[in-house]
């Protein structure tokens, strides 16, 4: 389990870094991510991406923050599934607020998630042998 929650937290490194590169990717992602289903599929995502760290936590550099994390994720993974059921509508307006902000938004919001992938990733990395 920690090797998978390393590569989450590579994913998420990635995935910000492109956004701090380049801002109009997201912004296409986010505007293609208005649907229920896109919603369930992050839920789904999120969701396994919180048991992994949960689970991976204990084997961790930290595992207290690394359990913690978990817990947000996952809770995350849970509303955001409500959202695709209940609030589409609104998480469309929010979005839509998201994506006025332009680039300097984008990338603002792309920090922390590289902060947070990077953070993953050192906490769950192979040690290394002498």
């Amino acid at each position: 389990m920690k090797t998978l929650a390393f590569i989450f937290g590579l994913l998420i490194a990635a995935f910000a870094a492109a956004g701090l590169i380049a801002p109009s990717g997201l912004n296409w992602i986010a505007e293609h991510a208005v649907t229920p289903r896109v919603f369930y599929f992050g839920a789904v995502v999120r969701i396994a991406m919180g048991l992994v760290l949960i689970s991976a936590a204990s084997a961790s550099r930290e595992p207290k923050a690394i359990r913690v994390l978990g817990y947000i994720i996952l809770i995350a993974g849970i509303v955001t599934a409500f959202v695709g059921l209940l609030a589409i509508d609104r998480a469309h307006a929010i979005i839509a607020w998201w994506l006025k902000q332009g680039a300097d938004g984008i990338r603002l919001t792309a920090f922390p998630m590289l902060v947070m992938g990077g953070f993953v990733t050192w906490a769950c990395a192979p040690v290394r042998r002498a």
